[in-house]
């Protein structure tokens, strides 16, 4: 499921895609965006679903 405008603009409290995109990044929350050039989030990347967290989480090897 992916968040809607309004939900979306609640979020980021912006309603243009630059503000929007700014904010997204700022905040690290994953998107993805459209071909309209509007961002899309899915309602687990706001929701940090520990499962989901854990997976998009990187760790460096330590060195031998």
């Amino acid at each position: 499921m992916f968040l809607t405008h309004e939900e979306l603009c609640d979020l980021t409290g912006a309603k243009q895609k630059a503000g929007q995109l700014a904010n997204l990044r700022q905040n690290g929350i994953r998107h993805t965006i459209k071909k309209s050039g509007w961002p899309s989030v899915t309602k687990a990347a706001v929701e940090q679903r520990p499962e989901k967290a854990a997976i998009s989480e990187w760790k460096p090897r330590k060195a031998s």
